[in-house]
């Protein structure tokens, strides 16, 4: 299994950065994963959309779902065979959204023309091409979810948006590599009590690694200006290994 970051900023992004969407190669099948800002630039220097197996989104924040529609303009303006239509799985609950979105930026068919949308239903693994995806439901503002993704038996964990819960536990149990979100330099940067939490602090990234003996730790959803030392010191002082912050154009073998 290989993963490839086409982008790993926050909703603030990175200067010259794309927002969240990762590539998964397995056995010859390719998911991309989250389709943040600026990824779909990043997608086309490596592979068509018609090479995908399909694109899944972890919620319904622009930072990770808005370049779905620049990816409809890569394509011809006419509606495709059905069989030839992309496959994007989509967070539960999510299709009356997009087809306001589709609306918005065209008409109701903007999507529907070149994509097969679909939802998962929250728990239930599900697969793409040589590719399984389990999602797992996380804390965060809105409804959202992290994915356990399985080929050839190596395990990839991406928490997608979450605060410190019991999905992040789950996610974190075992995996041969946990891509986590570390969005936060401090507790005051979210959402205060009453309200949840959505982000997690780097050290909570590593306690929750270290807590489910993952593998490997690789940040990514947060702010880096300079080298990101800032994060890799405080999680790989909670995890008690080396970790790593997800480079735009990086490929990690897992």
């Amino acid at each position: 299994m290989r993963l490839t970051v086409l982008g790993r900023s926050p909703a603030s992004p990175n200067p010259g950065e794309a927002c969240a969407g990762y590539l998964v190669e397995a056995g010859g099948s390719r998911v991309l994963v989250d389709i943040g800002p600026g990824v779909v630039a990043q997608l086309v220097r490596r592979h068509h959309p018609d090479e995908l197996d399909a694109v899944v989104i972890s919620h319904m924040h622009a930072d990770h779902m808005l370049d779905l529609v620049t990816l409809r303009y890569v394509y011809p303006w006419r509606a495709r065979p059905k069989d030839q239509r992309l496959r994007v799985i989509a967070p539960p609950g999510s299709a009356d959204q997009l087809l306001e979105l589709a609306r918005g930026v065209g008409s109701a068919r903007h999507f529907e023309d070149c994509f097969r949308i679909s939802e998962h239903d929250g728990s239930s693994a599900f697969t793409a091409g040589a590719l399984s995806l389990t999602p797992v439901r996380t804390q965060h503002y809105i409804p959202c979810w992290g994915f356990r993704i399985e080929a050839d038996g190596r395990r990839l964990a991406y928490t997608a948006d979450t605060a410190p819960c019991g999905g992040l536990e789950d996610l974190a149990d075992g995996p041969d590599l946990l891509l986590s979100e570390a969005t936060l330099r401090s507790l005051d940067e979210d959402a205060k009590p009453p309200e949840p939490r959505g982000h997690l602090l780097p050290a909570e990234a590593g306690a929750a690694a270290r807590d489910g003996r993952a593998s490997r730790l690789v940040l990514t959803h947060l702010p880096v200006n300079g080298d990101g030392s800032w994060a890799t010191a405080l999680a790989a002082e909670a995890f008690g290994a080396d970790v790593a912050i997800a480079e735009p154009s990086a490929t990690y073998d897992i």
